[in-house]
């Protein structure tokens, strides 16, 4: 890393976001409780080091619990989000022949794609019985732990 961690917005450049899969539930019974919702929320990360590309895909699982039990509503979602990035070459070094990236471009673009995935969702939900469902607010040095092989 050319010894800077320093993020420049001005230098990511989020040029698509692609639904790989929206499984959603939503179930025809009257709960005669609201539930409340699981999120189980990973992550993995790609690169094309030589055309400045990093791809998240973000995973989403979330289920209603009513009781203690889980109940036919909720979902499984992936996303990915593919960024450009005009000075990928300071974030990552080389270690055992592989990348390494810094944590603070990791984090930035791992809080950029799930920021914009609770978005969508809200979106997705709306006019539904999940309509209510804000998905959380999570922790990114807690989401960095989430990493899932893809």
């Amino acid at each position: 890393m050319a010894g800077s961690n320093q993020i420049i917005p001005e230098k990511i450049h989020l040029n698509q976001i692609k639904w790989i899969s929206a499984n959603t539930a939503i179930s025809e019974e009257t709960f005669p409780i609201q539930p409340t919702y699981d999120f189980v929320i990973a992550y993995n990360m790609m690169h094309n080091l030589e055309k400045k590309i990093v791809k998240i895909r973000l995973y989403v699982d979330m289920h209603g619990i009513i009781s203690k039990k889980i109940v036919n509503q909720g979902g499984n979602y992936e996303v990915d989000f593919i960024f450009q990035i005009d000075n990928l070459e300071e974030h990552y070094q080389f270690i055992d022949e592989k990348p390494v990236f810094n944590g603070m471009l990791v984090a930035t673009l791992l809080g950029i794609s799930f920021s914009t995935l609770r978005g969508m969702l809200i979106s997705l939900w709306k006019d539904t019985k999940l309509s209510n469902v804000i998905p959380p607010v999570i922790s990114v040095p807690e989401l960095l732990k989430s990493k899932r092989q893809q």
